[in-house]
């Protein structure tokens, strides 16, 4: 995956022991020992998230999120959050396009215990009609709270992929259409559960100071005994590429100001131009330096805002197997249309294209890139994060250890090239998010 040379000199760093394996159940499992402090992270991934939603249950990804924290039949509701609490830890879960993860971060000794409750819950979740109503509510009541009693709720993220893309998995409503999920039985639930919740179908990743045949131990006896189930159907994700760009308008009578999203499909996982379009966004859109920044902000002073990148703003660059978008947010000055902020950002883009970076600009970017990288590795969570999503979306862990040397092979014409490649206007999609009453234009 690795683009040609660039001329960067190279990072070295020694990873943590990293080792992985299958158990005969069909679950993957990620062990990386490290024992600089007395903590455990433990983390289940299921390649169950928005995309693969029936049509008529929208939202059911999310829902199931909340309903794997409901209790199972050997552990009560209150009992699986009071036992990691007690013990000194925390929990916590979210649902992403193309998977939903459960994780904790507790004291090393109770690493049997979170196996323990890792296995229950996949093999003897309690779904009953009360738990399925009042989960139904919270996630309504979610929904209310971050998107639709919120000015600009989702528009980047939940609204610009409805209008960008074409098939119902990549373009229906990921939070879901309150009529489906109150339409929801106990027997979707449960066929959901049996589907795509079972052991074949998921990556179990420990980090953290473990001895890693103890842990296989606790694995196999905690997680082998799980039954394994039938292998889900493979989700159909392609999508057309657009040929002329695409504009729309939705009005926001929450929205003080217009705001404007623009989406451009971007490079696949392990295509040559992957990482290059990472560092992109780092060149165009990370801190006060940046390009669009001094251009935009600085410079003309059209715009408050910009922000972007792969996957922008809910993830990065390899949160996602199917499609995803190059996404650019930005909030115009007052007086300044989204018409003009558009036309500036098209000019700017269409010069990074043609000029590329900067010898300076490219280092800054993977500096910028490689402290992130490091800085997250570095904690429990962040590495099971980046460990579990490699192995459970892209079935490669050790790529996580692989990224620094990756990084420092990309160079200024590989960044032009990207940018020329994927950032052209022909292929863009346009939110105008502004205020008023009017409901929204759908594609």
């Amino acid at each position: 995956m690795a683009p040609k040379a660039g001329g960067a000199s190279s990072v070295s760093f020694s990873p943590p022991e990293l080792v992985s394996y299958f158990l005969d159940n069909g679950l993957e499992v990620v062990l990386s020992s490290e024992r600089s402090s007395p903590t455990v992270g433990v983390g289940v991934f299921y390649r169950a998230g928005f995309r693969l939603e029936p049509e008529g249950r929208t939202g059911f990804a999310h829902l199931f999120e909340h309903l794997m924290f409901q209790g199972t039949r050997h552990v009560p509701k209150p009992h699986f959050g009071n036992l990691i609490n007690s013990a000194g830890g925390m929990l916590n879960g979210f649902t992403r396009h193309d998977y939903t993860a459960y994780f904790e971060v507790l004291p090393a000794s109770a690493l049997e215990m979170a196996c323990f409750l890792e296995g229950d819950r996949m093999s003897s979740l309690d779904l009953n009609e009360e738990t399925l109503r009042n989960q139904v509510d919270v996630v309504e009541e979610e929904v209310r709270g971050n998107v639709l009693n919120q000015p600009y709720g989702g528009f980047s993220w939940l609204w610009l992929s409805q209008y960008a893309y074409a098939t119902y998995p990549n373009c229906h409503n990921f939070y879901g259409e309150f009529a489906d999920l109150e339409a929801a039985t106990v027997e979707d639930a449960r066929d959901f559960y049996r589907t795509w919740y079972g052991p074949g179908n998921a990556t179990l990743v420990l980090t953290g100071d473990f001895d890693v045949d103890e842990a296989r131990k606790l694995v196999d006896l905690h997680l082998g005994q799980v039954a394994a189930r039938e292998q889900p159907p493979t989700p159909v994700l392609d999508e057309p590429f657009p040929t002329a760009r695409r504009e729309f308008h939705h009005q926001d009578p929450l929205a003080p100001t217009a705001q404007m999203a623009v989406g451009y499909p971007t490079a696949p996982f392990g295509h040559e131009d992957h990482l290059a379009l990472s560092l992109a966004a780092r060149i165009l859109t990370d801190g006060r330096s940046s390009r669009l920044q001094r251009a935009l902000v600085q410079g003309r002073e059209l715009l408050l805002h910009v922000g972007g990148g792969p996957h922008y703003p809910i993830g990065d660059s390899f949160e996602f197997l199917g499609p995803a978008l190059f996404t650019f947010e930005a909030t115009p000055r007052p007086g300044v249309t989204t018409a003009t902020a558009l036309d500036a950002l098209d000019q700017e883009l269409a010069r990074f294209a043609e000029e590329g970076p900067t010898h300076e600009e490219v280092e800054r970017a993977k500096r910028r890139e490689l402290s992130a990288y490091h800085a997250n590795n570095d904690s429990r969570l962040g590495r099971l994060r980046e460990l579990g999503v490699m192995a459970a979306i892209h079935r490669r862990p050790q790529l996580v250890d692989e990224l620094p040397g990756s990084y420092e092979l990309v160079g200024a014409e590989d960044i032009a090239r990207a940018a020329r490649s994927w950032l052209k206007q022909s292929r863009s999609t346009v939110l105008h998010w502004e205020p008023g009453d009017q409901p929204p234009a759908r594609a």
